[in-house]
């Protein structure tokens, strides 16, 4: 702690006297170390607090209370600390600008249902620290930018709330930069990063109509949305690099979208929707080794995954394992698309009238579908050599239908219930293999092959069972068992 000599304190005095009227201006400068200014205006609307600081280890604090006003503050050096705070402020603003390393800027407005206020902090350096700190705010918003490493940014915008917004923009290594925003309504929330081995966290609860994006540029960076009982909410993640992690979860919500792109090699997903209601699940992967996981709940949710490129994995999964999890529910829809070679899917739909789509494009991609209960729909499309698809169907009145281009092609579909359809086409290639297994009754396989060497294998059991195939070519075998 440092002591005031009483020339200092009689100097800060003159200089810093509490404004008590309107028009009110404060200026400090000082220049050294260890030095302390301290203002505030109270009853003072129109005011201004300004203070400059060069040195290290100086202390600035700036407060105005029912001032409808302006607070600055700029310093220079290291181990600087700067606060500002605007109570009942209307269209306020407090700006901090810090240049050196392992230096602090607290901002705080609360208070202010009126016209939107707005806190904006810079730092230039290593090691610093910044936070925004924003409740009971309408239109209000925080930035905060940072260039150097190893610094952090926190925005915290909480209690009711609407059309606020949260920015933070962080240029360097090892960065941390977190936004959190509770019971807002129309809430922006956007963290920017550029560099390697960074962090950021946006996190909204309890709201209607958020929004978080988070960029990053870079490898190693991790990146984490939680969207807690949110409806309407959208969050977007876009990551590029090699080695990034991104997580995104929208539990107990309606509604909500999620978008996550990724573009690099050996980068993840963990996607969640728990819970939840007609949301909307989008991931994009552009690389190689990259995998990822997701798993969704509740009714009426759309997934949609792509990747591109080779050794690729999608798993409709929780996080705990490449097997467990997948969709549950009703009325699921999931689309799958892998362009590249080696690539693996596997999807667990669970509930009622559930659809799957399948597309692969390259050579030893292999994709595992489990679809159980009733009126649940496959369908699939292979191009390329090498490929497998494999379907368990469980139920009543399920239905698969696709088609595989290509050489060396596996199909195999495993249907077990009452009114079962399989619709398969192997054309213009050679040694497909298409493989139809069907139980109970009333089930119905049609199998199409054109091309030469192909085997087409189609066993039921049960009652009142259909199976037609079709062979163009040479060499070709068919096989039916009906027992």
């Amino acid at each position: 702690m440092f002591k005031l000599t009483p020339l200092t304190a009689a100097i800060l005095v003159m200089i810093s006297a509490q404004a008590m009227a309107d028009d009110s201006l404060s200026n400090q400068s000082q220049v050294g170390t260890a030095n302390i200014a301290d203002v505030k205006q109270t009853q003072a609307p129109f005011s201004t607090a300004t203070q400059t600081q060069l040195g290290q280890g100086n202390d600035a604090a700036a407060v105005q209370d029912h001032a409808t006003s302006v607070i600055t503050q700029d310093a220079v050096g290291d181990y600087n600390a700067g606060y500002a705070e605007q109570l009942y402020e209307d269209n306020a603003t407090i700006t901090q600008q810090q240049i050196g390393a392992f230096n602090t800027a607290h901002a705080s407005q609360s208070l202010g249902f009126g016209s939107p206020n707005s806190a904006l902090q810079q730092q230039q350096g290593t090691g610093n620290f910044s936070f925004i700190y924003q409740d009971s705010q309408n239109g209000s918003e925080g930035k905060t930018f940072q260039f150097g490493d190893s610094n952090e940014a926190n925005i915290e915008q909480l209690y009711e709330g609407s059309g606020n917004s949260s920015v933070i923009t962080q240029y360097g290594t090892a960065n941390y930069g977190t936004a959190e925003q509770v019971t807002h309504n129309g809430g922006q929330i956007g963290i920017n990063q550029a560099g390697e081995s960074n962090y950021a966290y946006g996190d909204q609860r309890n709201g209607t109509g958020g929004n978080i994006t988070i960029n990053q540029f870079g490898n190693l960076n991790g990146s984490e949305i939680w969207q807690d009982s949110q409806l309407a909410s959208q969050a977007t993640v876009n990551q590029y690099g090699d080695s990034n992690e991104t997580v995104v979860d929208q539990s107990f919500g309606g509604n909500n979208t999620a978008a996550v792109t990724q573009v690099g090699n050996t980068n993840a997903i963990y996607a969640d929707q728990f819970e939840s209601v007609n949301s909307t699940l989008a991931l994009y992967q552009v690389g190689n080794g990259n995998v990822h996981y997701t798993y969704q709940s509740g009714d009426g949710h759309t997934l949609s995954a792509t990747s591109v490129g080779n050794d690729n994995k999608v798993y409709a999964s929780n996080w705990k394992g490449p097997q467990s999890g997948g969709q549950f529910g009703s009325n699921q829809r999931a689309t799958v698309t892998q362009a590249g070679n080696g690539n693996i899917a596997s999807f667990t739909q669970d509930g009622v009238g559930h659809v799957m789509t399948t597309h692969q494009t390259g050579t030893g991609n292999k994709t595992t579908v489990s679809q159980a209960e009733s009126y649940n729909e496959l369908y699939f499309d292979q191009n390329g050599s090498d490929n497998i698809l494999i379907s368990d169907q469980r139920g009543t009145t399920n239905l698969i239908q696709g088609s595989s281009n290509g050489t060396g092609n596996s199909a195999e579909f495993d249907q077990s219930g009452t009114g079962n359809q399989a619709y398969t086409a192997q054309l213009y290639g050679s040694d497909n293999m298409i493989t139809v297994k069907q139980a109970d009754t009333m089930n119905v396989a049609y199998v199409t092959q054109g091309g030469t060497g192909n085997i087409a294998n189609v066993d039921q059991s049960g009652v009142t069972q259909t199976a037609n195939i079709q062979q163009f070519g040479s060499a070709n075998q068919a096989t039916v068992l009906q027992q």
